[in-house]
C-alpha cells in the first residue's frame, strides 16, 4: 500500500449498504496518511454522516442533491440540505448534476435542482462537485453563463475535450476514477494525458467503478493506488511526483 494518496470522492453510506465494513476502511486510511472527501447523495443524511466522520478530520464532507433527487418534492429537499448545510461544515456542494443516461426525473427538473443549488453554493461561498452523464453540451453551456464563487471539481470525468478545456479555463478540476485504468478507453486516457496536470485529481467513486486489476469488486478508497500507479505511467512521471501533484492540487482545491 502506499502512503499520503488522495480519494476525492467516495460515498461510505453506499459502501455500508453493500456490507462494506467502513470503520476497517477508515482506520487503514488514517494509518496510511490518506485525505478525500466523502460525499453526499442524499439531502438529508448529513448530520448523521458528520458524526461518522468526526473522529476522522482527514476526510471532509459534502452534500447535495444528484440529479436522482429529480423525481418529485425539489423544492422540500431542497429546504432540507439548506437546512443542513446551515448547521454542519462541508467544503463543497455535491454531487450535483445532470444525467442524461438514467433520465432520473425530466430534464427541466435535473435543470431546476442543479441551478438551486448553484446558488446556494454561492450564497454560502462553497465550491461546487459535478456530477456529469452524457450533458457535455448543457454543461457547456452552463459554465458559458454562470458565475461560481468558487472553483469546483467534475468527479468521475468521463466527458469529452471541450468540456474539459473550457472548464480548466474557469479554474475548475477533472477527478478521474477507475474508468482510467479501462484498456477501452483509449480516449480518456489521451485526454487525461494532454491536460494540465495542476487540475487533475483522482478518486475511486466507491463503492462503484472498481480500477483495474480489481475490477468486478467492491470498490474502496483502499484501491486508489490502482488509480495512481495508472495516472502515473499515462503522464510517464513517478509514482512518487503524481502522488505530490494530487496533494497539490487537493489542498489547492481546500485552500481557495
Amino acid at each position: 500500500m502506499i502512503p499520503h494518496l488522495i480519494d476525492s470522492h467516495f460515498h461510505l453510506r453506499s459502501m455500508q449498504r453493500k456490507g462494506i465494513d467502513v470503520e476497517s476502511i477508515l482506520a487503514a486510511m488514517q494509518e496510511l496518511s490518506m485525505e478525500g472527501i466523502e460525499i453526499g447523495l442524499d439531502c438529508g443524511d448529513l448530520a448523521e454522516r458528520t458524526a461518522m466522520l468526526e473522529p476522522y478530520p482527514f476526510i471532509k464532507l459534502s452534500a447535495g442533491i444528484g440529479p436522482w433527487g429529480a423525481q418529485d418534492s425539489l423544492d422540500e429537499q431542497l429546504a432540507v440540505l439548506e437546512d443542513q448545510l446551515l448547521k454542519n461544515d462541508v467544503v463543497a456542494i455535491g454531487e450535483i448534476g445532470l444525467d442524461n443516461y438514467h433520465k432520473y426525473g425530466t430534464v427541466e427538473n435535473q435543470q431546476y435542482l442543479l441551478a438551486r443549488q448553484i446558488e446556494l453554493a454561492n450564497r454560502l461561498g462553497k465550491p461546487v462537485i459535478f456530477h456529469n452523464r452524457e450533458a457535455d453540451s448543457q454543461f457547456i453551456s452552463l459554465l458559458g453563463r454562470t458565475t461560481f464563487a468558487k472553483r469546483g471539481i467534475f468527479h468521475c470525468y468521463q466527458g469529452g475535450g471541450e468540456l474539459a478545456r473550457l472548464a480548466i479555463e474557469q479554474g475548475f478540476y477533472l477527478s478521474f476514477a477507475g474508468p482510467l485504468t479501462y484498456k477501452a478507453n483509449k480516449g480518456m486516457q489521451d485526454l487525461f494525458a494532454s491536460l494540465p496536470i495542476e487540475h487533475i485529481l483522482l478518486e475511486t467513486d466507491s463503492p462503484y467503478l472498481s480500477p483495474n486489476p480489481v475490477r468486478g469488486k467492491a470498490n474502496t478508497p483502499l484501491f486508489m493506488h490502482h488509480i495512481y500507479a495508472c495516472a502515473a505511467q499515462l503522464r510517464s512521471i513517478s509514482l512518487e511526483a503524481m502522488v505530490l501533484q494530487v496533494r497539490a492540487n487537493f489542498h489547492a482545491f481546500l485552500d481557495q
